[in-house]
């Protein structure tokens, strides 16, 4: 099953990145989702999150490999999680319908990928630097 990673990501009404690489890095970043908020803790983002209304957002944990942390306590029940990891064992947070592996990206599709989340400019000079950035990191 192929699909437009591109095309998925401008879905979402938002993005909210949070380090998942431990429980400082994720209430850090939880707490910081809320804007202005004279409260600054995981139930006030889940507060806000939750009166978002009909905006569709994307919480992604990223860097999930931390086998002794309870990622599960952070999981908000509802909106859209994405969880990046190595732990195989978080799988257990993974809709019962969903594919919980992903596979490896194309060069192009990486490529893609860099330029429209850098927001930069899509000239010749930019593609040429993303193209060299993805070949260092294949």
């Amino acid at each position: 099953m192929s699909y437009n990673l591109l095309n998925t990501i401008d879905s979402f009404s938002e993005i909210f990145y949070v380090d998942a690489t431990s429980e400082q890095t994720l209430q850090a970043d939880l707490k910081a989702i809320t804007p202005g908020s004279a409260e600054w803790s995981v139930d006030a983002t889940w507060h806000w999150l939750a009166s978002q209304g009909d905006k569709t957002w994307l919480l992604y944990f990223d860097n999930a490999d931390d086998v002794e942390l309870d990622l599960g306590r952070f999981i908000p029940s509802f909106g859209n999680t994405l969880i990046t990891t190595r732990n195989s064992q978080l799988c257990i947070h993974a809709d019962e319908d969903a594919d919980s592996r992903v596979g490896g990206m194309h060069c192009e599709e990486s490529k893609a990928l860099l330029l429209y989340l850098s927001r930069v400019e899509r000239n010749e000079e930019n593609k040429k630097l993303a193209e060299l950035i993805v070949e260092v990191c294949f």
